[in-house]
């Protein structure tokens, strides 16, 4: 009788993640003075046919870390898992027509609004013309193969640099931070 005590508050003290689920996403401030709408980086995000493991490193304001990121998509569903070493971060599932659903740990803030998320994952998953139609006219998308600048008017947003041996860097100019995929498995 003892232990169901001891479990239900071992359990507090873990924390309960938080599910958010919208219809609608919400636009993300993509530059200043420039609102990106997300639905139709979400439509253009569950055409993805992919099962993709990727080792993310990084850093923000002088913080490094380092995630795994599991893509998984049918071009009907995509749900995308965020986990650091023994813990599931974020769960974010996609489905049609463009519904956002996001579980995360108690560890993520509160704050963390999933949209910016999927933003960062169109900036690298999506085909340059894929991308291209999915958030104009608010942000411009050059690619030549191997870089791909994103720009609001004239101000970069973003940078993916895709190295030969299947790196990729990605570089979130509008909040500062950086990171290098490394695929895990195809």
């Amino acid at each position: 009788m003892k232990a169901v005590p001891l479990l239900l508050a071992a359990a507090l003290l873990a924390g309960c993640s938080t599910t958010l689920v919208r219809e609608t996403p919400v636009p993300v401030r993509a530059a200043d003075g420039v609102l990106l709408e997300t639905a139709p980086l979400v439509e253009a995000l569950l055409g993805l046919k992919v099962t993709r493991v990727q080792a993310a490193n990084g850093s923000w304001k002088d913080q490094v870390f380092s995630a795994q990121c599991v893509l998984k998509g049918d071009g009907e569903k995509l749900t995308v898992v965020f986990l650091a070493p023994q813990l599931r971060l974020l769960t974010i599932t996609l489905t049609k027509p463009h519904t956002v659903t996001c579980e995360r740990a108690p560890q993520v803030p509160r704050a963390f609004e999933p949209e910016y998320a999927l933003v960062d994952l169109a900036f690298v998953n999506l085909d340059a013309e894929t991308l291209r139609r999915a958030v104009a006219p608010a942000l411009r998308v050059e690619d030549d193969g191997t870089t791909r600048r994103v720009f609001a008017g004239n101000a970069p947003v973003a940078e993916v640099v895709r190295r030969a041996n299947g790196d990729i860097d990605f570089k979130n100019l509008r909040h500062g931070y950086s990171y290098t995929l490394r695929p895990v498995s195809p």
